[in-house]
């Protein structure tokens, strides 16, 4: 990069999703694969920061640079039924507003400089390493990462997913009676409170994933998407 680049340059503002996620939204069928929504309940935002992240892996994580109004809103999955790897989540959305989004902006948190994105498909995202993402507010964040230390402290030698979160998700097996059943979700609140963090199943596994406000011409953010890479995938 030359001297003339380094000083007038324009820096981009925002960086765009390659993908248009109503297309998942509002057709059944997403290319040639069968798309159901399926919905998680009501995600309590006390501060509006958000967190996503692996709750189980880095639940430390610091929360995306813009927030929205505290309250509580609805979240969804979209579930993309694949020809060779069953049920797959596809797109997990926490909605703001019914609003149609007109663009898709990436969802970055402090210290991440979209300036040093390539122009193809490049994307700050969240790193998963036990097949699990999650939304949740960064207040919320504080006390679950404590309940987390607590439950660590009290059983040094356990493993959170396997002595705890895997009887919470199996309350979400659509076959309670088969053991390969699971379950792939769970709003889970922190005992005793109204706080949560909403747990679900990411795509095909682990991997680095990106996350988007959905946005009105308006600059009105109306939702947050996590893409799992299922559907619409770049060329």
């Amino acid at each position: 990069m030359g001297l003339f680049d380094k000083i007038f340059r324009k820096k981009p503002f925002e960086v765009y999703s390659h993908a248009d996620y109503n297309e998942v939204f509002e057709n059944p069928v997403v290319e040639g694969m069968v798309v159901q929504k399926l919905d998680l309940g009501i995600l309590n935002l006390p501060s509006g920061q958000i967190v996503v992240c692996d709750p189980l892996v880095v639940p430390d994580c610091p929360p995306l640079t813009k927030a929205v109004k505290p309250g509580e809103y609805p979240v969804s999955v979209y579930v993309a039924k694949t020809e060779f790897a069953g049920n797959r989540y596809a797109i997990a959305k926490l909605e703001f507003s019914t609003k149609k989004a007109a663009k898709w902006v990436l969802a970055v948190r402090d210290g991440e400089d979209i300036s040093e994105l390539g122009e193809h498909a490049d994307f700050f995202g969240f790193a998963v390493n036990a097949g699990i993402g999650a939304f949740f507010d960064f207040q919320t964040g504080i006390e679950y990462n404590q309940f987390i230390e607590d439950f660590m402290l009290r059983n040094p030698n356990g493993n959170i997913y396997d002595d705890f979160f895997a009887a919470e998700f199996k309350k979400n097996a659509i076959d309670q009676n088969d053991p390969k059943d699971i379950g792939n979700w769970v709003n889970f609140y922190l005992p005793g409170s109204n706080r949560n963090v909403t747990m679900f199943q990411s795509g095909y596994g682990d991997g680095l994933y990106p996350a988007y406000w959905g946005m009105t011409k308006d600059n009105e953010i109306v939702s947050l998407v996590i893409d799992f890479h299922v559907l619409l995938l770049p060329d």
